[in-house]
């Protein structure tokens, strides 16, 4: 995968088209949006695991992967974006993929920045359309919200609950918590500004879940048996 998505990267930067693939026969493809704390990661993986023992349609068992940051991360470095921008970036564990490339993107002229976010867009969309992945990030239901062949799961938790997960995960103090929390959130909220112009409204994702009253294994089971009653897999 990560082949696939430095090569397709730096054609577009260099000026090459991609063939995108039809939208009809695109996919299948998951997206999970979520608030700060909710271990998306974690349920992405755990699904994707179960995903792969399934049948796409009537096609055979195909394994599903999930895009996470490493591997945008190392898509920037060998496109020799600025590594001093992506250092902090690294060590970071609970941010989504877009918020990675957009921090990395600073240090480069609005011109590079708009050229640059426009492929990582792109890059989304086409493991979209190639399917059998779980893009977590709120970028990803609005990327590919057209895509017949797709989920798009919302997940959400009261903040009190997700400062305790946090704080727990981390080791952090509940006031170092609550201040990553809110300060997440925000820049979250603004990375999707800057993406779509406005903040999605709710009716872009299929189901919403509160985190709080599922377990990870009770959440994946969840959105697999969404996944067979949507048509993604058998």
């Amino acid at each position: 995968m990560e082949n696939r998505l430095f090569e397709y990267m730096n054609k577009r930067i260099a000026g090459g088209i991609v063939q995108t693939g039809s939208v009809i026969e695109a996919g299948p493809v998951i997206t999970i949006s979520r608030q700060t704390g909710c271990g998306a990661s974690r349920i992405a993986w755990a699904l994707c695991e179960e995903l792969s023992k399934r049948k796409v349609s009537a096609n055979a068992v195909q394994k599903w992967s999930f895009i996470s940051r490493e591997i945008l991360q190392q898509s920037a470095e060998q496109l020799h974006l600025d590594p001093s921008a992506l250092k902090h970036v690294i060590n970071d564990k609970d941010r989504g993929i877009m918020d990675q490339i957009v921090e990395a993107l600073s240090t480069h002229t609005h011109k590079s920045d708009q050229k640059i976010l426009k492929t990582v867009h792109e890059v989304i969309r086409q493991f979209g359309i190639n399917g059998n992945v779980v893009i977590i990030g709120r970028g990803g239901a609005g990327i590919c919200k057209d895509i017949k062949h797709s989920l798009h799961i919302r997940i959400e938790a009261p903040e009190k609950w997700r400062i305790t997960e946090i704080a727990k995960r981390f080791d952090f103090s509940i006031a170092y918590a609550a201040d990553y929390v809110h300060k997440q959130d925000a820049e979250r909220e603004l990375l999707v500004q800057k993406l779509f112009g406005k903040n999605p409204v709710n009716s872009i994702y299929d189901v919403e879940f509160n985190r709080s009253r599922f377990t990870e294994s009770e959440l994946v089971e969840s959105i697999i048996q969404l996944a067979l009653i949507k048509g993604l897999i058998k």
